[in-house]
């Protein structure tokens, strides 16, 4: 009886229908595994809670009944909806579960950390450069742009500090809105545009910015929009190059110089240079920027640029680029050290810094001796002897305590905080005393020097120092070598024994003392074979130079065809010839000039 029972009771409680049939009171139409799909009797509870369900009811509070138990029975397995129109049932599939290993979240992460996953995250999604417009409106346009985005960016710093994310893409916009101006390069005319609603100034600004990469930045503008070849180059410009007048071109260009260095430019860009690493390629290319900048002011300033810039528009004389490095900053003891660094087996170029420690080290070299024969040096108008110069200094270094005073052996007081610059120098030569270097950019690096040298010894307290540090036996020994070295010896020998062209009846106590130590070293005996030009004792340039290459020999030929390079390696071989000659004969002459008759030398 139970059984007939129990299927009278199931028989009621289910009514088999394969379609839905309109409501019924009392009953859900729905599918079970344990009766199929039918109309089921609402509230039965021997249907099993596991089961996939699709429900729809009659009355808004069956409605909300059955779609609560059909969620509740879907968390474990999946669930299941039922669409009227079609008469379908659609299997939706459960969440996927919660990953304990996830990534570490903000609150976990450093802020290098984050910073670094922000821009790699930033780096993969394309972004258009933002493009300034090149008319005055548009360059004031710009400068507001970017002097919002700077003072935001400020205020992001300022209120999320340990938060690089908050701040992350409000920097990558001011470094676009900076690149943005390189395109006014193309037309000086808008120079003075850029000086009058102040984005120098912003720059200037800039060059401080904690995050390094925006100084780089300002860096990179700055090099493109000073290029001293600009002012040959029509450009782009609204005038073709046969109207637009050369020294309005020189005019524009001195205007945003003349900004830059009178702004404090130089100083900043000596202090950048002291968070560079060169062993990472942005710091690197920062590096060769800063170089690259500070050596075209150099030559806009060499060429008057700037100083006709500035009688142009009334403005009172001021400061060269040169007396504004030497007075201004410890720029020249950043040269010597970069100079002095050993870079030992990073002298290539990898895949982290793409620039060579060597390529770097050469373009030092060519700055310093370029800043060393201004005549506002050699003149003593500014700079200190080179033996004595500060240590450099960047505001960006934690440590700027000065050591205090020692004593020297002379009883002066000699500062430890201080450079030696001529033994600097005189270290870079002694490496290659005995042996030719091996590349071009060795050979070049030790011609740079000797010009360095040669320019400082224009200033009698260089020359003593020079004297006291036996820079003249180095010189002695270079030419016993016979090595490429000898003939850059021979114009330093030059230097420091003539004296100044402008010191003509004056005290010249500094070059008798080197000559008579000239004679005492034995120079006479080395000096004689090439006075009387003995192929013997001139000094062979190197190989790798272009004077010493075989090429040099083959442009001697007469006969048969000859190319360009040839005739030009000839031509460097016979220059290099005419000056031992004539530095021969200059350190005779300043010989019979500086020493009496009556001395014992």
């Amino acid at each position: 009886e139970d059984g007939s029972n129990n299927k009278g009771n199931r028989s009621q409680a289910f009514i088999p229908s394969a379609k839905w049939g309109g409501a019924k009171p009392g009953y859900v139409f729905r599918t079970s595994e344990e009766f199929g799909t039918g109309y089921h009797l609402e509230n039965n509870g021997s249907h099993p809670r596991n089961s996939n369900v699709t429900t729809t009811t009659a009355n808004t509070t069956a409605a909300s009944s059955s779609s609560s138990s059909a969620v509740a029975a879907g968390r474990e397995k999946k669930r299941a909806r039922f669409d009227v129109s079609r008469d379908t049932t659609h299997v939706i599939p459960p969440r996927a579960p919660k990953n304990n290993n996830m990534k570490p979240t903000a609150t976990t992460m450093t802020g290098d950390e984050l910073l670094a996953e922000a821009e790699a995250a930033i780096s993969e999604q394309p972004h258009a450069s933002k493009l300034i417009e090149l008319t005055p409106r548009g360059i004031a346009s710009g400068a507001q742009s970017l002097e919002r985005t700077m003072h935001r960016n400020q205020l992001l710093r300022a209120q999320h500090e340990d938060d690089p994310e908050k701040f992350m893409m409000n920097e990558l916009t001011l470094n676009d809105e900076i690149v943005s101006f390189q395109a006014v390069a193309v037309n000086i005319s808008l120079y003075g545009e850029l000086v009058e609603v102040g984005v120098v100034g912003i720059f200037l600004t800039l060059l401080n910015h904690e995050n390094s990469d925006v100084a780089i930045s300002i860096l990179n503008v700055l090099v493109e929009l000073l290029d001293p070849d600009l002012l040959s180059a029509g450009g782009d410009d609204e005038k073709s190059p046969s109207e637009m007048d050369p020294s309005e071109r020189a005019r524009n260009m001195g205007l945003l110089a003349n900004a830059f260095v009178d702004g404090g430019g130089m100083e900043l860009v000596s202090s950048n240079l002291g968070r560079f690493d060169e062993r990472v390629e942005e710091d690197a290319k920062g590096v060769e920027d800063a170089l690259s900048l500070v050596e075209s002011l150099l030559d806009l300033d060499r060429t008057g640029v700037l100083r006709n810039a500035r009688e142009n528009n009334d403005q009172d004389g001021s400061l060269s680029v040169v007396s504004c490095i030497c007075k201004q900053t410890t720029f020249l003891s950043w040269l010597f050290r970069r100079i002095e660094k050993d870079d030992g087996e990073a002298s290539t170029a990898t895949a982290a810094a793409p620039i060579s420690p060597a390529v770097l080290k050469l373009h030092a070299s060519e700055v310093l001796s370029a800043i060393l024969q201004h005549e506002d040096y050699s003149a003593q108008r500014c700079g200190d002897r080179l033996a004595s110069l500060p240590t450099y200094k960047s505001a960006f270094d934690d440590d700027l305590d000065e050591k205090p005073a020692a004593k020297a052996d002379d009883g002066s007081e000699k500062k430890e905080n201080t450079i030696d610059g001529i033994e600097v120098l005189l270290l870079a030569i002694a490496a290659f005393r005995k042996s030719d270097p091996q590349i071009e950019v060795e050979c070049e690096f030790l011609e740079n020097v000797f010009d360095a040298l040669a320019a400082s010894l224009l200033r009698e307290d260089n020359v003593v120092d020079f004297v006291k540090a036996e820079g003249i036996e180095l010189m002695l020994r270079c030419l016993r070598q016979k090595v490429h070295a000898g003939g850059g010896a021979l114009k330093v020998l030059n230097f420091a024994l003539s004296g100044s062209a402008r010191d003509s009846s004056g005290n010249n106590d500094a070059y008798i003392k080197a000559c008579e130590t000239f004679v005492n070293a034995g120079g006479i005996k080395l000096l004689f074979p090439l006075y009387m030009a003995r192929k013997s004792a001139i000094p062979s340039p190197a190989a790798c130079s272009e004077g010493g290459s075989s090429l040099a020999k083959k442009g001697k030929h007469n006969g048969g065809t000859v190319s360009k390079r040839a005739k030009r390696a000839a031509h460097a071989r016979k220059k290099w010839l005419v000056e031992v000659e004539q530095n021969s004969i200059n350190i005779m002459y300043a010989l019979t000039r500086h020493i009496a008759k009556d001395s014992e030398h």
